[in-house]
C-alpha cells in the first residue's frame, strides 16, 4: 500500500490548462474517485499519476517516493483501460500474465500468480481460452486481473465500466470494490458516473474544468455540496433564488421569488452563506427530499405536472415551478395517470432543506 501525494499539479497543452493546482493526498489502501463531466481533466490526473503524461508544475509522490519524472513502468501501479487494452492474439492466460513475463518472472511462479488473478475474478479455467471467446463483462475482469496479478502498490481504473450493459454495471463494481477491500490496495478510479462514483468509493473529488470543486465522502459531496455545480451535478438539486425573511434559534425561513415561504435549519448551508435578515441565498433541494404535501400547509410547493414515471419503488415527478422544472421522487407513493397535466402540491423535508451560498446564482 502507498500513500499519494499531488503537489500543486497543473498540466497544460497549448496554454489552456487541462488541470489546475491540483493538491490533495490519497491515503494507503483508500478507494479515491476523480469525478466529473468529460473534459474536466480527470483522466488527464490520472495519466499524470501513472507516468503517461508529465506535468507541467507540481509534483508527485508515492510515499515519501518523488515520482514525478518516473517512467510508467517504473512506478509500481496496475492499470484498468476504458478499453481493456487487451491482446486479441494471446490467450487470456498469456493476456493476465504479460507483466509478469515484462518483469522476468519465472514461468513457474508465472502460472500459480495468473491462477490465483483468475480466481480473485471469477474466471477459472478460462487460461486457454481467446478474447473474442469471452463476454464484454469476463474482458474487464481479465483486465482487471492483469492490473492485479503483477501485486502494485497503486491500482488505477480509467472508466473501466463504460463499456458494459447496466446490470454487468453494477455486478462488476461491486467485485472491484470487493477486491479492493480484500487486498487493502490504493485504489485512483475515474469516472463520470455519480452512481458509481457513490457506490464505490472512500472519498470523492469533484472536478470542473481541471480545477477541484470538492474533496469529501460520498455523503459528504451528496448532503453538503460545496457549491452550485456540486450540488446540481451529485443529486440532482434543484435551487431557488431566495432571501431570508426570519431567523429563529437555530431555524431560518426564506422567500422564494413568487413569496413561497420555506423554512429549514441554518446548520445545513454551505460556507459563505450569510443568514443577515434580507441577504439572498440559493436554497437547494434533492428530489427525495418532496412528500406528498397532503393537508399540510407549511414548506409547500406547487407546480404543474409535466412527466411521471413509476419505478414500483417510487414515483419520479417533474414538475414546472417557480419558473423552472424539479424533479421529485416520491418513495412508496402510487402515482395517477391524471396528475399530469394538473397542479400538484409538494411539501419539502425541513430537515434536508439546503442553503447555498447567494454568489452561486445565474
Amino acid at each position: 500500500m502507498a500513500d499519494v501525494f499531488l503537489r500543486h499539479l497543473r498540466k497544460s497543452y497549448n496554454g489552456v490548462n487541462a488541470v489546475e493546482d491540483a493538491d490533495f493526498h490519497i491515503r494507503s489502501g483508500e478507494f479515491f474517485t476523480l469525478l466529473g463531466p468529460s473534459g474536466c481533466g480527470k483522466t488527464t490526473t490520472l495519466r499524470m499519476i501513472a507516468g503517461f503524461a508529465y506535468p507541467t508544475s507540481g509534483a508527485i509522490l508515492f510515499g515519501d517516493r518523488d515520482v514525478t519524472a518516473l517512467a510508467p513502468n517504473k512506478r509500481d501501479i496496475g492499470m484498468v483501460f476504458q478499453n481493456y487494452a487487451l491482446f486479441p492474439h494471446l490467450t487470456i492466460g498469456e493476456n493476465v500474465a504479460f507483466g509478469l513475463r515484462i518483469r522476468k518472472v519465472s514461468r513457474a511462479d508465472q502460472a500459480k500468480r495468473v491462477a490465483r488473478a483468475l480466481d480473485m475474478v471469477n474466471l477459472s479455467g478460462y487460461e486457454k481460452r481467446r478474447v473474442h471467446e469471452i463476454s464484454g463483462g469476463q474482458q474487464q475482469r481479465v483486465a482487471l486481473a492483469r492490473a492485479l496479478v503483477i501485486e502494485p502498490t497503486i491500482l488505477l481504473l480509467d472508466e473501466p465500466l463504460s463499456n458494459l450493459d447496466a446490470k454487468l454495471r453494477d455486478d462488476t463494481r461491486s467485485e472491484i470494490k470487493r477486491l479492493q477491500r480484500e487486498m487493502s490496495i490504493t485504489t485512483i478510479y475515474v469516472t463520470h458516473d455519480q452512481a458509481e462514483a457513490m457506490a464505490v468509493s472512500d472519498r470523492i473529488l469533484v472536478m470542473r474544468s481541471g480545477v477541484t470543486q470538492q474533496l469529501d465522502t460520498p455523503q459528504g459531496v451528496y448532503m453538503r455540496p460545496r457549491n452550485r455545480f456540486v450540488a446540481e451535478f451529485i443529486g440532482k438539486h434543484t435551487l431557488f433564488d431566495s432571501k431570508v425573511l426570519s431567523v429563529h434559534g437555530d431555524m431560518v425561513t426564506v422567500a422564494l421569488k413568487d413569496g413561497t415561504k420555506l423554512t429549514g435549519y441554518n446548520r445545513n448551508a454551505a460556507e459563505g452563506v450569510s443568514f443577515t435578515l434580507g441577504a439572498s441565498v440559493l436554497a437547494a433541494i434533492r428530489p427525495e427530499c418532496f412528500e406528498p404535501a397532503g393537508d399540510r400547509e407549511e414548506n409547500i410547493l406547487v407546480g404543474n405536472v409535466l412527466h411521471c414515471e413509476y419505478t414500483g419503488m417510487s414515483a419520479q415527478y417533474l414538475v414546472f415551478t417557480q419558473g423552472k422544472e424539479l424533479r421529485a421522487t416520491l418513495v412508496g407513493y402510487l402515482p395517477d395517470a391524471s396528475d399530469i397535466g394538473r397542479p400538484m402540491r409538494f411539501c419539502v423535508d425541513t430537515q434536508k432543506l439546503y442553503f447555498l451560498p447567494a454568489e452561486d446564482a445565474q
